[in-house]
């Protein structure tokens, strides 16, 4: 009996240690394992915040470029191909709608000044042939002051002048689906051509060249095609200030002129 009562009495006091020791350590290994945790979870939500930042950020800076790209895109490159005809002394018969048709090419730059205003210059080359219906009495008479018959050459052109818009536009990305143009400008034309006068001691061919100054009244209308195209009809006078690009001077009391019609392609850039 008193080994029983010493057994439990040493045996119980050293089970309620062991308890204590394991309950310690379990408590111990919790708060260590929450500490531990909390720092990786703590960590983990701040690496997710920096990326959620990073992210909102570059959105915003690619948000902007794209914007300031679509803003910047204010000039604009043309290209116009169509028919063209010239208004001079031995370029045709003009009240009846007899004259011939040549077909021209034209090359244009425009930057944008203000959403409503364009500074544009437009360069081409335009061919040039007289009518070939004149009678031969008619030709005679020119020949005999000296004055050319027929000729055929080309012209090549350079002008610049304002772009009036009729619907502005801020930048390219919201620009209107159609829209329409216009302007008065000042040019330089240079003819290259070789004439025929025609007299009594036969036939005179000769290569002339010509410079001279015009006014260029453009007008144009375009329609948008993809974001940075548009495509456009756009006719074009002439103005000159001189009567002999034809070689003949003084027929039909006006000076020479030159017309266009140009399909437009329009790119932004």
């Amino acid at each position: 009996m008193f080994y029983a009562y010493n057994y439990l009495h040493t045996t119980f006091p050293l089970l309620n240690c062991i308890n204590k020791l394991i309950l310690f350590d379990r408590m111990k290994l919790h708060f260590y394992l929450q500490k531990k945790f909390s720092g990786y979870l703590g960590y983990f939500g701040k690496s997710l915040l920096l990326l959620g930042l990073i992210h909102s950020f570059s959105v915003q800076i690619q948000a902007q470029n794209f914007q300031k790209q679509a803003s910047d895109k204010s000039q604009i490159a043309y290209l116009g191909i169509g028919p063209s005809a010239f208004y001079g002394d031995n370029g045709g018969d003009y009240p009846s709608m007899q004259f011939p048709v040549r077909p021209n090419i034209a090359l244009g730059y425009s930057k944008n000044l203000v959403n409503f205003l364009q500074l544009r210059f437009t360069s081409g080359y335009q061919r040039l042939v007289s009518w070939d219906g004149f009678r031969p009495g008619t030709m005679e008479n020119w020949g005999s002051r000296g004055q050319a018959a027929s000729f055929q050459g080309g012209a090549l052109y350079f002008d610049i002048m304002p772009q009036f818009l009729l619907f502005p536009q801020d930048h390219v990305s919201n620009r209107p689906r159609f829209n329409a143009h216009g302007g008065v400008g000042l040019g330089a034309i240079f003819v290259n051509r070789r004439q025929e006068t025609i007299n009594g001691n036969g036939n005179n061919s000769r290569r002339v060249s010509t410079l001279t100054s015009y006014i260029p009244v453009r007008a144009g209308i375009s329609y948008r095609v993809g974001y940075l195209y548009n495509i456009g009809l756009e006719g074009t006078f002439f103005h000159t200030f001189a009567d002999d690009l034809d070689g003949n001077i003084g027929f039909n009391n006006r000076n020479d002129h030159m017309v266009q019609l140009n399909l437009m392609l329009m790119r932004y850039f």
